[in-house]
């Protein structure tokens, strides 16, 4: 059996008109609605907020979302470090958020205000656990926050728990003071980072109220 050329033309022609008359009618008829927001990744921010700030409604065409314009606006939450919206057809569009960590704060005024891991201010609010109040030399996003808190992020969740106060005299003297009243010299934040956290810990199990950790090998106390 043979099937003609012209044949064969006009059934092409026709599929790609039936695809974008559904083409046209999916983009233009909210078929595929957003009915549900899945919003991933909060821990400070709850999932209302963020959906809020998304600035998309219920109901509205998923395929027409713009997703980088709802992004945006949910990255102007002061708790967001990154966001990225995606669409999960049929009808979910999902928001994951990847929140700053709050590992130490300072305070001015009497206001704490949280610094994150990567040694930058970013909002003023109450301290979550484990958080440090840094004291001293400290400007947003200079290098002296910069080292005290790779110090800080370098303690175990146990160790840092216990820790006061880090006080910031220069970029080569961080000393720390634990909740009891403790104190613990840090010296400066370098390569032997983790050694210092482990020597902090084992410091932390032995009597003495002042050590210099400084050099991890070489561990020493005042008493």
């Amino acid at each position: 059996m043979r099937v003609s050329t012209k044949l064969i033309a006009g059934i092409s022609a026709v599929v790609v008109v039936v695809a974008l008359i559904i083409a046209v009618v999916v983009w233009t008829v909210p078929i595929l609605k957003v009915r549900h927001f899945q919003v991933e990744g909060t821990q400070q921010l709850d999932a209302a907020q963020v959906e809020e700030a998304a600035g998309v409604a219920e109901g509205e065409n998923l395929l027409r979302v713009d997703a980088g314009k709802a992004a945006s606006g949910v990255a102007g939450l002061e708790w967001v470090d990154s966001v990225t919206v995606s669409r999960d057809f049929p009808s979910t569009l999902t928001i994951n958020v990847e929140e700053h960590k709050a590992v130490a704060f300072v305070k001015r005024d009497n206001k704490p205000f949280l610094i994150d891991d990567k040694g930058e201010e970013f909002t003023s609010a109450e301290p979550p656990a484990g958080a440090v109040e840094v004291t001293g030399s400290v400007d947003s996003g200079s290098r002296q926050t910069q080292d005290a808190v790779r110090a800080i992020a370098a303690l175990s969740d146990d160790v840092r728990n216990q820790v006061g106060t880090l006080d910031v005299a220069d970029e080569y003297s961080l000393i720390f003071t634990t909740k009891d009243g403790r104190r613990v010299f840090w010296g400066a934040s370098d390569s032997n980072d983790d050694d210092k956290a482990r020597a902090f810990a084992t410091v932390l199990k032995m009597e003495g109220r002042e050590w210099n950790i400084s050099n991890p090998e070489l561990v020493t106390t005042r008493g």
